[in-house]
């Protein structure tokens, strides 16, 4: 019972990251057009390309006027309650058993949280604690620079579609989506991004003012 509950729970983490990656994706590839606008309010209002990354030591929330859970945006939360409740569905239909659902489902939920959410918060955060903390500094500082990587480096066409991956990036190097330095800025990459979505620009930068 004990190793099927540790396989439950490896296997949540797995799924985490798997379902974090694609729908990461998704927000970006505008096959769900207002999953990719409300998105875009975080990557181009609130920490563009050509600005700072970390202003300050406060999150930029991007969901104080819109429907949100603890600032996390319903392109975010609805995805992963549909996703999920399929893949519940899935198991029970294979016969797993109740127990090792309910870890499975708990340390999925937990890990996207901590990945997903917390982690990529501290992203944008200046001093954040884990700078100052010589065992964990080496790895936070290179998880930021991949997710600045993802921020900052756009496509001609103006996509930022690097480094989906908040903290770990092995589905970025599975599936060629890996860059772990930076390039020459496009400035023509983010005009391109600024014409597609200037009605979000202009709509987030309203608000926000």
């Amino acid at each position: 019972m004990i190793a099927k509950l540790l396989l439950s729970a490896a296997a949540g983490c797995f799924y985490a990251e798997f379902v974090g990656y694609w729908l990461h994706v998704l927000l970006h590839s505008e096959k769900v057009p207002f999953l990719s606008r409300n998105h875009m309010l975080h990557h181009l209002v609130a920490y563009a390309p050509d600005k700072p990354q970390r202003p300050s030591r406060e999150y930029l929330e991007t969901t104080s006027d819109r429907a949100s859970i603890l600032g996390i945006g319903m392109e975010w939360i609805g995805p992963v309650v549909l996703i999920l409740g399929v893949s519940v569905g899935a198991l029970t239909a294979l016969g797993v058993g109740a127990a090792e659902q309910a870890v499975f489902s708990a340390v999925a939920l937990g890990w996207g949280a901590l990945m997903f959410w917390y982690m990529h918060d501290a992203m944008h955060l200046r001093d954040f604690w884990m700078e100052g903390r010589s065992f964990w500094k080496a790895w936070f500082l290179d998880a930021r620079r991949r997710h600045d990587v993802h921020h900052m480096d756009l496509s001609d066409a103006g996509r930022m579609n690097k480094n989906y991956g908040i903290c770990f990036f092995g589905f970025d190097r599975l599936f060629g989506s890996f860059q772990d330095q930076h390039k020459r800025f496009n400035r023509a990459g983010l005009e391109a991004a600024e014409r597609r979505y200037a009605a979000v620009i202009t709509g987030g930068a309203a608000r926000s003012a």
